[in-house]
């Protein structure tokens, strides 16, 4: 933790693998852990249904509600999957400030079932989007995870306005940024802002090349194009991640500015 607390790519967490696979003193001790370091505490919540078995059998409790007794959770905590939550594990959650990861992909796959997203959104819990890993979901994939879940939580409400594509993109970025308490430096495209660069399609090698433009400052602007503008950035781009020093929106539709280098 020590050696990468001041690391701009690397975020430094605690993450006990789950209830069921550690004992109490363990569980508090990796909480104790992250509140001496003031790192995140990352952990497996509800994912199955053996999970809350496991928990009802042994702690006559879900696993949220076990947690909780052991005075688990507290703020810049991510509860993996959370698929098998009751309303008032979720009200548990909210009280914490509990965050919880999503992985659509992963729970269809391994047939986890399908985690109350909505409810959970309507209820103010930050809810982002994750891949899990390979050996549960086949890939890697951001954009994917964003198009699952969309879809997804269409069918299990049989309402085609669910999780609509803004809030699936809001998932993958800001909310997920918001749950590990680090919306302040990453999540979205805002002056102060750390930055790195991803995209899709034909120009987009193009839209969002980095460049160097003189030794002395090393900044440049460069164009983003978002799903309904183009925004320009003024970026320190000597290495990854830049950050967002200046920017403006134009609307769609509006001519490049070129690349320059700043003055």
């Amino acid at each position: 933790i020590a050696e990468f607390s001041r690391d701009e790519l690397i975020v430094p967490a605690v993450a006990p693998h789950s209830m069921y696979t550690l004992d109490a003193e363990t569980l508090r001790g990796a909480r104790a852990l992250a509140d001496r370091h003031r790192v995140p505490v990352l952990i497996h919540l509800a994912e199955t249904s053996d999970e809350v078995a496991i928990a009802r059998e042994k702690h006559k409790a879900t696993p949220v509600q076990y947690l909780e007794s052991l005075g688990f959770f507290g703020p810049r905590t991510l509860g993996a999957h959370g698929v098998h939550l009751t309303a008032a594990d979720i009200q548990i959650l909210v009280q914490r400030q509990v965050g919880i990861s999503h992985n659509p992909e992963s729970n269809m796959k391994l047939a986890s079932g399908t985690a109350p997203v909505l409810a959970m959104q309507k209820a103010g819990i930050a809810v982002g989007l994750g891949t899990d890993g390979a050996a549960s979901n086949n890939d890697l994939d951001m954009f994917e995870a964003m198009r699952q879940a969309a879809l997804l939580h269409k069918l299990t409400s049989k309402d085609p306005r669910a999780l609509p594509a803004r809030t699936a993109l809001r998932m993958a970025t800001i909310d997920g940024a918001r749950y590990l308490g680090m919306d302040h430096d990453i999540g979205s495209l805002e002056t102060g802002k750390l930055v790195g660069k991803a995209g899709a399609g034909a120009d987009w090698g193009n839209s969002l090349l980095l460049r160097r433009f003189g030794a002395a400052h090393r900044l440049a602007t460069r164009p983003i194009y978002t799903a309904t503008n183009l925004l320009v950035g003024l970026y320190a781009d000597d290495s990854l991640p830049a950050r967002l020093v200046r920017h403006a929106t134009l609307p769609a539709g509006a001519p490049l500015p070129p690349a320059r280098a700043a003055e």
